[in-house]
């Protein structure tokens, strides 16, 4: 019998019915990538309110505008910035003879016009109109040669007027509100 089992043994070591383990392993890795996206916008809105250093000016004669004792100037003020800001509202205005001493002169706002702020673009201009006689006595014994407009910020823009000209009538002046230019 002894014979028999061991017979048997080999037998079943010959036909394959041993006995053995198979281990599987499984390895999860996990990569982390990272991925940056940069999104520049800008805004269709004004920043603040404009500095006189972002702006560059102009005051110069309408033409067809005189009549009455009365002409119009058109202030023209461009952004030559490289940000959006704002203007509104009447501007602050002085007239400088040659030697930068300022003209006698009162401002009353002529009604024509709401105040809006006026968003400027990079590139983008306002403007206002200014009515005021040249040649209606009393008249300043100076020329005006040049138009201050001060900014909110109290800081000031220069503008060569063209053509200069005379401040008469008490020096009255009446400018529009800034509107964007057409």
């Amino acid at each position: 019998m002894a014979l028999g089992c061991a017979g048997a043994a080999l037998v079943a070591a010959g036909c394959g019915l041993t006995s053995s383990a198979s281990k599987t392993t499984t390895v999860t890795q996990t990569v982390t990538r990272t991925v940056t996206h940069t999104v520049t916008t800008t805004s269709p809105t004004g920043g603040g309110a404009c500095s006189a250093h972002d702006l560059t000016g102009t005051f110069e004669v309408l033409q067809g505008s005189a009549g009455a004792g009365n002409i119009v100037y058109t202030l023209k003020v461009v952004n030559a910035s490289q940000s959006a800001c704002t203007v509104s509202g009447i501007p602050t205005i002085d007239f400088l003879d040659s030697s930068g001493q300022p003209l006698k002169k009162a401002v009353s706002p002529n009604g024509a016009g709401t105040a809006v702020v006026v968003t400027l673009q990079p590139g983008d201009s306002a403007r206002s109109q200014v009515r005021f006689s040249p040649d209606v006595d009393p008249c300043d014994p100076g020329t005006a040669t040049t138009l201050r407009l001060t900014m909110p910020d109290n800081s000031t823009l220069d503008a060569k007027i063209s053509p200069a000209t005379r401040l008469c009538g008490g020096g009255s002046l009446q400018p529009t509100p800034f509107s964007g230019a057409a």
